[in-house]
């Protein structure tokens, strides 16, 4: 695995050719997690609760135990436990990272150099070397590197600018890095577009029609009320990935809340809570308009009920949800949403994440 990590940093900063003699570097590992990243996908916001790495130096987050970005570190803000990289390459299928998993990482700590005596020196930051035989001498080489045992003030000033919560921070330093055509794209490497919508987790809270058809019926009640509901994303690209189309397939659960009134012609009332388990089928459009399809179980249950009649046993039981609708997207992390199907008729306000 170190082996590989040399190999890759060699190939940035000289572009050698297969015939070259490729040298071993030490490097060490730890867990990071993308918290945020640029529109464009070039410039990632991180954090560490292990090592927060130099400026400068460079780094290789692995997806599943195979390459999938480089980046260089940028800025770093060790109160915060957070960095900012630049991508630099792209390996495999890996168009980007996703926000909020956790991906193991190297950073490049020195280059084993060959002594004249054939002996391995560890170049390490400042000239000082590590595993090297006291009667050689020490090589003066500086590697950009940080120490995995580091205190803050071994790193710069804290930088104010890192904000996790603020998209248009990253695309400022985006814009006000120079582009030094670093980032490598070969033929063995897809053209990967940034993803529509790179957020897992939606809570919504709806209002308006929800039907009532306990026992599977044929026919349904609708009543007036509101419901919340959580969703989470549990694969991406099912059928499509494309530059401007893309899907994605998850699982939401949600509480509703409405009352029956008069059902059986007197001054009867039914307190309904139902609660449903939907999958969720969304096509991705663009960033601002995104379909949906939907399916699943609801059981209505009812809390309590007052002069009751016979829809007592009538309103209570297991139902089919089935429907479409869709997500506009009015802000960077708001939408507005619209169901429309079998068990509702609603609209709602989502957030994000």
């Amino acid at each position: 695995m170190i082996l590989l990590f040399g190999l890759f940093f060699l190939a940035i900063a000289h572009n050698a050719s297969a015939a070259d003699t490729l040298p071993e570097i030490d490097a060490h590992r730890f867990d990071i997690k993308a918290i945020q990243k640029s529109t464009s996908g070039k410039i990632y916001l991180f954090e560490s609760n292990q090592v927060i790495p130099k400026t400068g130096n460079l780094i290789l987050v692995y997806d599943h135990e195979k390459p999938a970005m480089a980046f260089r570190v940028i800025k770093n803000d060790t109160n915060k436990r957070q960095f900012v990289g630049k991508r630099i390459r792209r390996y495999d299928q890996t168009g980007e990272l996703s926000i909020n998993q956790p991906y193991s990482t190297l950073e490049k700590i020195a280059d084993v150099l060959p002594s004249p005596q054939g002996e391995s020196t560890t170049a390490t930051t400042g000239g000082n070397s590590a595993n090297t035989d006291s009667n050689q001498p020490q090589s003066n080489t500086a590697i950009s590197g940080t120490n995995p045992n580091q205190t803050p003030s071994d790193t710069q000033a804290v930088d104010t600018e890192l904000d996790s919560s603020s998209k248009e921070a990253l695309d400022k330093i985006d814009e006000s890095t120079e582009d030094s055509g670093e980032e490598e794209d070969n033929n063995l490497e897809v053209d990967e577009s940034t993803r529509i919508d790179p957020w897992n987790n939606i809570l919504t809270v709806s209002a308006g029609y929800f039907a009532n058809s306990s026992n599977f019926v044929g026919s349904s009640i609708l009543s007036n009320g509101f419901s919340a509901s959580f969703a989470h994303t549990l694969f991406r690209d099912v059928f499509i990935n494309k530059k401007n189309l893309q899907d994605s397939l998850g699982i939401e659960f949600g509480l509703i809340h409405y009352s029956r009134t008069y059902q059986d012609g007197g001054n009867d009332i039914y307190t309904m809570f139902p609660f449903f388990a939907d999958a969720l089928y969304l096509f991705h459009l663009s960033q601002t308009l995104t379909l949906l399809a939907y399916t699943g179980l609801q059981y209505n249950y009812m809390s309590s009920a007052s002069n009751p009649g016979a829809s007592l046993s009538l309103l209570q039981g297991p139902q089919l949800n089935i429907g479409a609708g869709m997500f506009y997207n009015f802000g960077p992390q708001w939408m507005l949403r619209l169901d429309l199907g079998w068990d509702r008729i609603t609209g709602g306000l989502c957030i994000k994440w």
